[in-house]
């Protein structure tokens, strides 16, 4: 689905993510953050927000085992 405003464009994408081994279905610009979409679209606000010039981890997750960055 595109939506078109006056000044941008976005595609509009549904992810699902399997959070604590529930699924959840998310709505949201391809290109939001993970972090927005933990803490907005779905009111997990572990994860922390401390954005600065340089990634600091405070916002990681684990996908598949692994750490990850959840505001890139």
């Amino acid at each position: 689905m595109w939506v078109a405003s006056r000044s941008t464009v976005a595609f509009m994408a549904r992810f699902g993510l399997t959070i604590d081994g529930a699924l959840h279905l998310v709505d949201v610009d391809a290109d939001t953050p993970l972090l927005w979409v933990l803490r907005d679209e779905l009111g997990l606000t572990g994860t922390k927000i401390r954005l600065r010039r340089r990634p600091c981890g405070a916002g990681n997750v684990l996908q598949e085992k692994s750490a990850v960055r959840s505001c890139l």
